[in-house]
């Protein structure tokens, strides 16, 4: 047991600094999107979904400061889980959340509708753009009419000179950050193979052929950008 939650704190600690060197603005992205959810969900109790919930980095930042919020995270990474799982017991939060390994798909039946959830920083996972859609419809599916939803994800056109030039800003954070220039160029280069990316346009589009409405870009930095909206 000490042996697993010292490989979760380890590998916590390094996803949690790779992501703040990533996105200099992280956490500001964290605050803006409670503050979103607050104007929109008001005083009342809420259930939040949470898409790609391991590592509890929604729990830690929206959690503590909202009790009248309740949280359903699912993730298809049981090590990312148990990092949540950790967070969880140490914030207290035990009595309002549940986590859940796999996607939407495997959420119970008799779960009512969501009145809020988020998607942070994996549909540039996955690689069929009918798999994203279809990721994207489910998350609608499980939201009440109205509910807000915020979707973070790194986009671009792999063809065009906008990408690029993001990308050189994306590498300067590392290189700030101590990375040595060569380490950053291939980081690069395994990060354009392994990531799915669309350009805004079609992250849009997305959204509203999977039934969310008032779509607009909040945020942008780096090789990310994210979208508030509403399921129609």
């Amino acid at each position: 047991m000490t042996e697993d939650l010292t490989f979760n704190s380890n590998m916590a600690a390094a996803y949690e600094k790779n992501t703040r060197i990533s996105i200099p603005t992280y956490d500001s992205l964290f605050a803006m999107i409670q503050s979103y959810y607050r104007v929109q969900l008001g005083e009342n109790a809420a259930s939040l979904l949470l898409i790609g919930a391991g590592g509890g980095n929604e729990l830690s930042a929206w959690g503590p400061s909202n009790p009248g919020w309740t949280f359903t995270g699912v993730d298809p990474s049981e090590e990312m889980l148990k990092i949540a799982r950790h967070k969880v017991v140490e914030l207290g939060l035990e009595s309002r959340v549940s986590l859940i390994q796999g996607t939407t798909d495997d959420l119970p039946k008799t779960y009512l509708k969501f009145d809020a959830a988020s998607c942070i920083l994996v549909l540039h996972f996955i690689d069929d753009v009918q798999e994203k859609l279809k990721l994207l419809g489910s998350i609608k599916a499980k939201l009440k009419s109205g509910a807000p939803f915020v979707l973070v994800s790194a986009y671009g056109n792999h063809d065009g000179s906008e990408l690029q030039a993001r990308l050189n800003v994306w590498k300067s954070f590392w290189i700030h950050a101590g990375r040595e220039s060569s380490e950053v160029d291939e980081m690069v280069r395994s990060a354009l193979a392994r990531l799915s990316l669309l350009p805004e346009k079609q992250i849009e589009e997305l959204l509203a052929e999977s039934g969310f409405i008032k779509i607009t870009r909040f945020y942008s930095t780096g090789l990310f950008a994210g979208w508030i909206c509403h399921a129609e």
